[in-house]
């Protein structure tokens, strides 16, 4: 099992100085504090500044000065001052996490800015208030804020407000796995001029590494981790540099590549280490420990390990001390009982965080000892407990896309606003310039321009959300299948507990949570590729055919002239069709079944046909068999899939009555990666 602990995003309120330079900047104001005692606008000013560069390193200490502040504020009156220590007041509690009394604050500052018409501030409020809101997941009123944010800054031209802003509902899309529209605002921020900030350049570049990350492209990741790196090196940001360092570090090891990613753990230890950042420390001694287990180097990974864990429990870090205890103990190994301590002590501070991927992956561990000690119900009930939270894991990320794809579908809608707004006015204020017959003129032209942009926009709009729709409806569909799906494989290994047959219960039990994994993995893409679908079919037929205990056999063939690697179609559309003859042609004493798969190219389109010897459709009726949910499934998939393509290359799918068996024949477009 591997984790990650690496490639935080950059979420961006103000970047941090640098540890010695920010103790010298509070040095010097605590300095000026002690000398000016007289309760005027200057000690409100030295107030509010330090409680500022206070937030970063003792948010307890900031709170207590903006609080002072804010008192003097309303002695002297002082409405600009309030608004500052409000802020202030804001900034602190997020740093401790408080995001509720964060927004309060800042909701006050807000306020007051908005009534004095001082926009500049009002908007980097409206920044703050919406990393706040993210914080709290809640993604739609976070991107509201940064978007309208983004247009107070655009106005001023205030262009470090402006890439601030890009890179921050970068970070929103990012969240929400909607890579695409991460990658272009983060690439809008890039694209910014009149910014000088380094450390927002670089942090911007790391979060564009992280996009290529996930769409597994290392190589163009592990180029924007070095560029940023650059950077930080130049500037002598050592904070960065062993963000970086990890960042990198992480890609290596997906690169599978242990030694270049051991080294560069080590560096981010060792800068770690020199500037007291003992969660990160925790982290990489974490990271270590792993990679090190995973080259089966057990002496290295448990010392790494250990010190990882004391770590965590100093901080009380329930959720990470979960993760390196899991690690810990399959780097021991040895005799189940002694795992299953160590395990047992990673799901009771998995339970403490209220984590549930923790919680979920302590069990899954659990679940896989005991069934290694042969202790099959205790190893049902942990992977029970885990299948359900897994279950609701992923309700929880179908809920996070409908959200995205809302949340999109209106950015779509304000930017289309927006700019044709912009064109209004920048039509109008080149039209007043021109005298006579050129302002008539003008003013028809844009007019015109703008009905005829409008008239497009709307367009888009409605196409636009016409696919929101229909690949929110694909999103639930795929959903069905997998409790659909799980419901099957658990009553199969039902069977083989009440039969008291362990062996293969616990060989099922392996293979059935191998099913699981690349289910639950392929459902979360609307497409994967020919090759992986023929390799989870394979899989399928092979557990089913052990379960059924030889009743049938099967045959799958692929044309030489198909790529398999390179052709898509959406997640588990044949299985549908297998289970179908499995569950209904096999029934009964039906013996000496076969099932025989073949794809190959027809035309320009993907021909799959699924053909068995079994009872046929009409036995099944005659024996009342229940319509199978997953057939059903499948073609309302297939019928979205056709609304949405506009090309005339549409799937169809025919259902042939053999005298033995039946024969499906499913005819999808082609559809290829490069």
């Amino acid at each position: 099992m591997k984790f990650l602990l690496l490639f935080l995003v950059a979420f961006y309120m103000i970047f941090p100085l640098e540890a010695q330079q920010l103790q010298r900047s509070i040095d010097s104001l605590n300095y000026l504090l002690s000398r000016h005692t007289e309760q005027d606008t200057t000690r409100l000013k030295l107030l509010n500044e330090l409680a500022f560069n206070y937030y970063s390193v003792s948010p307890d200490k900031g709170l207590e000065l903006a609080m002072e502040a804010e008192q003097l504020a309303k002695k002297l009156h002082n409405i600009n001052g309030m608004a500052v220590a409000n802020s202030r007041i804001g900034v602190n509690y997020w740093a401790k996490g408080e995001y509720g009394k964060a927004m309060e604050y800042n909701n006050r500052a807000i306020a007051i800015y908005k009534e004095s018409g001082n926009r500049l501030s009002y908007a980097k409020n409206l920044n703050n208030r919406g990393i706040s809101h993210f914080a709290l997941g809640d993604y739609v009123a976070s991107l509201r804020d940064h978007e309208e944010a983004l247009a107070a800054f655009q106005s001023l031209f205030y262009q470090p407000g402006v890439q601030h802003s890009y890179n921050n509902m970068g970070t929103v899309f990012l969240t929400l796995n909607d890579y695409p529209k991460a990658l272009d605002a983060f690439l809008s921020a890039l694209r910014v001029k009149g910014n000088d900030d380094p450390y927002l350049q670089a942090s911007v570049l790391s979060n564009i590494g992280l996009v290529y990350k996930n769409w597994k492209q290392y190589d163009k990741a592990l180029a924007y981790e070095q560029d940023a790196l650059k950077i930080y090196t130049d500037f002598g940001s050592k904070r960065g540099m062993a963000s970086c360092y990890s960042n990198i570090a992480s890609l290596y090891d997906f690169m599978h590549q242990p030694g270049k990613a051991i080294e560069q753990f080590r560096k981010s230890l060792e800068i770690n280490t020199e500037i007291g950042n003992r969660e990160k420390v925790a982290s990489d001694l974490t990271n270590l420990g792993m990679v090190y287990r995973d080259q089966n180097k057990k002496d290295s990974a448990v010392q790494y390990l250990k010190h990882a864990i004391e770590l965590y429990r100093e901080q009380g870090n329930k959720g990470d001390l979960s993760i390196a205890q899991i690690s810990l103990a399959s780097a021991i190994g040895g005799p189940p009982a002694e795992v299953l301590k160590i395990q047992e002590a990673a799901l009771k501070n998995a339970r403490e965080s209220e984590i549930p991927l923790r919680i979920s992956e302590a069990l899954l561990a659990i679940s896989e000892t005991y069934e290694h000690g042969g202790q099959w119900a205790a190893a049902m009930k942990a992977f029970k407990e885990h299948a359900a939270l897994k279950d609701s894991i992923y309700n929880q990320e179908k809920d996070r896309e409908i959200t995205r794809k809302q949340m999109s579908f209106d950015f779509e809608k304000k930017e289309a606003a927006a700019k044709a707004e912009i064109q209004r006015q920048s039509t109008m204020r080149k039209a007043t310039m021109l005298a006579g017959g050129g302002l008539l003129c003008a003013a028809m032209l844009g007019f015109i321009l703008y009905k005829r942009r409008r008239d497009m926009i709307s367009i888009k709009k409605e196409a636009a959300f016409k696919t929101l729709v229909a690949e929110t409806e694909l999103k639930a569909l795929r959903s069905q299948m997998n409790p659909h799906f799980i419901f099957n494989s658990l009553n199969s290994i039902g069977d083989y507990i009440l039969k008291n047959d362990t062996k293969a219960a616990r060989d099922y039990l392996a293979n059935f949570s191998k099913l699981m994994r690349l289910t639950l993995e392929n459902s979360l893409y609307p497409e994967i590729s020919l090759q992986e679908d023929l390799k989870f079919v394979e899989m399928y037929l092979a557990v089913e055919r052990k379960r059924l205990q030889g009743k049938f056999d099967y045959r799958i063939s692929c044309s030489e002239a198909i790529d398999a690697e390179n052709i898509l179609l959406p997640p588990m559309l044949l299985q549908p069709f297998i289970e179908n003859s499995i569950w209904h042609g096999f029934h009964g004493d039906f013996e000496n079944g076969m099932i025989e798969i073949n794809i190959a190219m027809q035309g320009n389109k993907l021909l799959c046909s699924i053909e068995d010897n079994g009872q046929g459709r009409r036995h099944a009726d005659t024996v009342g068999k229940p319509a199978s949910l997953g057939m059903s499934i499948t073609r309302s998939r297939l019928d979205i899939l056709n609304a949405q393509h506009t090309s005339g290359a549409l799937a169809t799918l025919q259902i042939i009555d053999k005298l033995k068996g039946v024969k499906v024949e499913l005819l999808l477009p082609l559809i290829q990666k490069f």
